[in-house]
């Protein structure tokens, strides 16, 4: 941006000295000092009094160097960006979601990011298994799934962005149905339909895990392979079933009942894998633990 005896002049300035600018640009302490001589000349004015060892800004060159400096702060800031939106410039960035919880924020964190950066997205939905598998082969950029399941995952970025609210739900004739909150005691008679280890193989493991530690053994009647078969099962009343209430839709036709006094948690994460090479997936996941952030 600037003229280069501009640069020698903020070096000398942050460097203390004409020998150590010098140093910095690999040339002579006499060149420095001629450039400089060169740069006061064009100004019309003095910017270092000479006369002690180390060279002291006069008035004029203090104010002069405050200039410089911010033009060349400014500079670098908006390079930044610009340098950024090329690099984004035609990505794809992949994104795989496992409920329909992302749903509720997702368009609205891409159709601001598409604001900014020149970006395109697609994204598709899976199991939080093979989130997992996706993520690590780099057939997504950005997944979303539980921290049990990231935290197992080599080369891989993630952040904990919500803790979800568990609930027990039912048909809407089942008894429990009309309770205000369940306690898990209320659960132990109770035939339980859950999702299998083919969803993931860590969730299936806390989720049974958690069964233990509020010390009961769930009569676990049916195993099936995703959300809308879990809801589907209820629904025919072949069993209640255990979910995070974000992932419960309103037309479901189910009813979704707090389960107090328990140990089955759900904590969502975002993730990515480090050695993606899109510039724009770093930023874009930066988008979403900000709303997280805000939303909290």
């Amino acid at each position: 941006m600037f003229k280069q005896y501009i640069y020698y002049f903020l070096s000398v300035v942050e460097e203390g000295s004409f020998s150590a600018a010098a140093k910095k640009h690999y040339l002579s302490q006499s060149a420095i000092s001629q450039q400089i001589t060169k740069l006061e000349s064009e100004l019309g004015f003095k910017l270092f009094d000479r006369q002690n060892y180390v060279p002291k800004l006069t008035e004029e060159g203090k104010s002069y160097y405050s200039l410089c400096k911010q033009m060349n702060d400014f500079y670098q800031k908006e390079y930044q960006k610009i340098s950024e939106l090329a690099r984004c410039h035609q990505d794809e960035i992949v994104i795989g979601i496992t409920s329909s919880f992302e749903k509720t924020f997702i368009p609205k964190i891409i159709n601001d990011f598409k604001q900014k950066y020149p970006v395109s997205f697609n994204v598709k939905v899976v199991t939080l298994q093979e989130c997992s598998k996706q993520l690590q082969e780099n057939k997504l950029d950005i997944g979303f799934g539980l921290v049990n399941d990231f935290k197992f995952m080599d080369n891989l970025v993630y952040y904990s962005i919500f803790t979800s609210h568990v609930c027990v739900v039912t048909s809407i004739n089942h008894p429990l149905s009309k309770k205000q909150a369940v306690s898990i005691e209320d659960l132990k008679d109770e035939s339980i339909v859950v999702l299998s280890k083919k969803v993931g193989r860590h969730y299936y493991q806390d989720f049974m895990k958690a069964f233990e530690l509020d010390g009961i053994f769930p009569n676990v009647v049916k195993e099936v392979d995703n959300q809308n078969d879990l809801i589907l099962a209820i629904q025919l009343e072949e069993g209640i079933g255990l979910s995070a209430l974000e992932v419960i839709d309103q037309t479901d036709q189910v009813k979704a009942i707090p389960l107090k006094n328990t140990h089955h948690h759900a904590e969502y994460a975002v993730g990515y894998n480090q050695g993606n090479p899109k510039k724009a997936v770093s930023l874009f996941v930066s988008e979403i633990v900000k709303y997280f952030e805000d939303f909290k």
